[in-house]
């Protein structure tokens, strides 16, 4: 069972980080490596990594908030906030979509910090954007503004204080609770106002913070997907843990009018790192889509277990990486896909020229994915297919977060806004981890190891038309706060994480029994609230 730390109050997946940007480390330890420029710290500093994830909410497709400033302190005097110390880079700007950090998180910044007790701090954001799921419009999209309180010095609590150690790396989680500054049901916000397409939502804003403590295993987080395209590669490292790396640009597209404001991370690998869908490092390809899984160690740096390298990108020939939901499946007789529309939430790489016919609007309209019988289909977690699944074009279904490699052609030039929606000719479609949320319904199957086995889930976003969908574990899954799957009792409110596909033929999936034309996801986790 992989160890566990304590987050919002419950037990969590050791770590759950996302990224490190790239050149920030230098700060760390002369024995860090990672073939950057070291320099020890003054003894009166620490290393330290801010993270940000999210409370999830049911039917949002994208939150994303671009984060200005942020400051900690060792406390509040009534609203002053004591001892205030600036975390994030002079100028700095960083995009996170705050409705995907479900389960995981993503590095905001990494810096060095006087060493002391910090119990509070204060973030600054611009620029909120949301889209939520909506059936009743065509498409099924709502596109709102949400209209914050204050954008301006946010007040959050660090419980337990962070203790920040002489030469020490540390890591900071703060979360933004969607629901609970929404004023939100469990299936959408209240108080939305104005007509469709010009919705705008009240939010006051609500954050928290806690520690994240180093696992015995030496790491502070596990994470299983960290996603973006490659910048460079290093075939060798000063860091004698570490054969080489590469630098791989995130979230690049998540504003086209911005790009490149994602964080870059540097991804060290191992003797026992694993490439997948390259011979070697020396030929991995610039501009390639990778999807890595891996850890934080306690040097703050970003170690790769297994590294899926998808394809390489052109924005040059419009040839680009496409990652959002599927909204619609239009299918043969045999019953595989032929044509999808999707949800575009991130575009990899984004052009850096303004007006570019590589850069589409984000969310809406859907993007048009064309699939041939030469489109190839790929899980991005080997690990996670603990079935021995092989993808097939009959796995797509409404609600399924997919990665789209093709490309692209813009709609007709000359609209504003744009109405129509480009279209993209798939080469490859891989289907990524995603979290989903639900009750837990009934036990099919657990195993001597209360892990193996599986469990029928009624997921709680309206995409999935309140079809069931079957939950297949094995001895891998990781339970948090629960026992086991023998722990699970209905009506428990759950996030499942894992593969999610539609299983045409049914049969045996695991030691589950599946029906035929059934929503199966093949967990690497389950959290119950």
């Amino acid at each position: 069972m992989t160890p566990t730390f304590r987050k919002r109050g419950k037990a969590v997946k050791r770590g759950a980080l996302l990224v490190l940007p790239l050149g920030l480390l230098a700060f760390l330890f002369s024995h860090c490596g990672s073939g950057l420029v070291s320099v020890a710290p003054p003894a009166t500093t620490g290393g330290l990594a801010i993270t940000v994830g999210d409370v999830p909410l049911c039917n949002t497709l994208s939150f994303r908030i671009l984060t200005t400033g942020l400051v900690l302190g060792s406390g509040f005097q009534g609203t002053t906030l004591l001892n205030a110390r600036s975390v994030l880079s002079l100028n700095s700007a960083l995009w996170a979509d705050y409705a995907q950090l479900q389960d995981n998180s993503t590095i905001l910044t990494v810096t060095t910090v006087d060493s002391g007790t910090y119990a509070g701090g204060e973030i600054t954001v611009a620029a909120p954007t949301m889209t939520v799921y909506d059936p009743a419009q065509n498409p099924p999209l709502d596109l709102i503004t949400p209209v914050f309180t204050t954008e301006s010095e946010i007040p959050f609590t660090i419980s337990p204080p962070l203790v920040v150690k002489n030469n020490r790396f540390s890591v900071l989680r703060i979360d933004f609770n969607i629901p609970q500054s929404l004023g939100s049901s469990p299936t959408g916000p209240l108080g939305t106002t104005g007509s469709s397409g010009s919705l705008s939502v009240r939010v006051i804003p609500v954050f928290t913070a806690s520690p994240v403590t180093a696992s015995t295993s030496g790491g502070f987080g596990e994470m299983d997907d960290v996603s973006g395209y490659v910048t460079s590669v290093q075939n060798t490292s000063t860091n004698k843990e570490f054969i080489g790396s590469f630098a791989l640009q995130t979230l690049s597209g998540l504003s086209v009018n911005e790009p490149g404001t994602g964080p870059s991370i540097t991804v060290n690998l191992t003797s026992s790192s694993q490439l997948i869908g390259t011979p070697a490092l020396d030929q991995l390809l610039p501009d390639s889509y990778a999807e890595v899984a891996g850890y934080l160690d306690t040097n703050g740096n970003f170690v790769a277990n297994t590294a899926v390298i998808e394809d390489q990108e052109n924005p040059d020939q419009n040839f680009l990486a496409f990652i959002g939901a599927v909204l619609s499946v239009q299918k043969d007789s045999a019953g595989n896909a032929t044509q999808l529309t999707m949800t575009v939430r991130d575009e990899e790489p984004s052009s850096s020229v303004a007006n570019s016919t590589s850069d589409i609007p984000l969310d809406e309209p859907p993007l048009v994915v064309n699939i041939s019988p030469s489109t190839g289909f790929h899980f991005s977690s080997p690990g996670t297919d603990f079935a021995g699944v092989v993808p097939s074009g009959s796995i797509f279904t409404v609600g399924q977060q997919i990665v789209v490699h093709g490309t692209f052609t813009p709609p007709p030039s000359g609209q504003t806004p744009v109405t129509t929606p480009g279209s993209v000719a798939a080469q490859d479609i891989y289907v990524p981890l995603q979290s989903v949320q639900g009750s837990f319904v009934s036990l099919v199957a657990a195993g001597a190891d209360n892990a193996s086995g599986g469990f029928i889930f009624s997921p709680c976003p309206t995409m999935f038309q309140g079809l069931p969908i079957y939950v297949v574990t094995g001895s891998e899954t990781n339970f948090l706060n629960v026992s086991g799957l023998t722990g699970l009792t209905p009506p428990a409110f759950i996030s499942v994480r894992g593969l999610l596909f539609f299983d045409l033929q049914g049969g045996m999936v695991g030691s589950v029994a599946v029906p035929a034309g059934s929503l199966v996801l093949l967990s690497s986790q389950v959290d119950q609230f």
